[in-house]
């Protein structure tokens, strides 16, 4: 809500499902962004299109006028430094006369919280709106035997997917190195795989890697350890 310095103490107010409530402490991390600096830098010179904060520009990276890129935070996209890195990719193979475009459908976000949450493609509800027989598979880490050995059994693994082709519209994983497992996932999506194709392959074992097959087996109605 707000946050006030007193007596060399950062105090910061907060909102919870509990009602209002502050914290006090020596310091405040500020970590939610920053505002893009599209500002006084010469682009209104060129006619660079800017809409809301953002600059616009097209797959390619390629801003309305030809020649003049944007990569980053200031086209508004994902603002993650992994992207950014390939948005600068394309930028450049383009610059140089290649034919790049930027492939945002399948772009990991993760969470390095304690479990991590890490998330790829649709969510259910984003799904649903766009696909007609959207499914949902889930398969808890406390049926792993891996993350019963190590005792981090915490979480779960859930695949979006379209009923009739199988095709992977989305996951969400919550639990120890999600942001690790998350990257099968997405290249499954990349490569077009889809819940069969991870369902029947085989899995080392004992692998924290086995949920994912696991999910999968359950998006075929045909589920082992659950």
């Amino acid at each position: 809500l707000k946050i006030e310095e007193k007596n060399k103490s950062k105090i910061v107010y907060v909102s919870t499902p509990e009602g209002n409530k502050t914290v006090q402490g020596d310091a405040v991390l500020l970590a939610i962004g920053r505002k893009p600096l599209i500002e006084n830098i010469g682009l209104e010179n060129i006619n660079v299109k800017i809409e809301g904060g953002k600059i616009l520009v097209n797959d390619k990276m390629e801003t309305n006028v030809p020649g003049v890129y944007a990569v980053g935070d200031v086209v508004g996209k994902f603002m993650l430094a992994h992207t950014a890195m390939q948005e600068g990719i394309v930028a450049a193979e383009n610059a140089m006369g290649l034919n790049s475009k930027i492939d945002y459908k399948v772009v990991p976000r993760c969470v390095y919280s304690f479990p991590e949450a890490a998330f790829i493609g649709l969510t259910e509800k984003k799904a649903k709106e766009t696909f007609d027989s959207v499914e949902t598979a889930l398969f808890p880490f406390s049926a792993n035997g891996r993350a019963e050995t190590i005792r981090e059994s915490k979480g779960v693994i859930k695949i979006v997917f379209d009923k009739e082709t199988k095709e992977i519209l989305g996951a969400q994983i919550i639990g120890l190195n999600a942001s690790e497992l998350i990257h099968e996932v997405a290249l499954a999506m990349k490569i077009e795989a889809t819940t069969e194709d991870l369902a029947y392959m085989i899995y080392a074992h004992p692998t924290l890697s086995e949920a994912i097959k696991e999910a999968a087996l359950k998006a075929e109605k045909t589920p082992i350890h659950l």
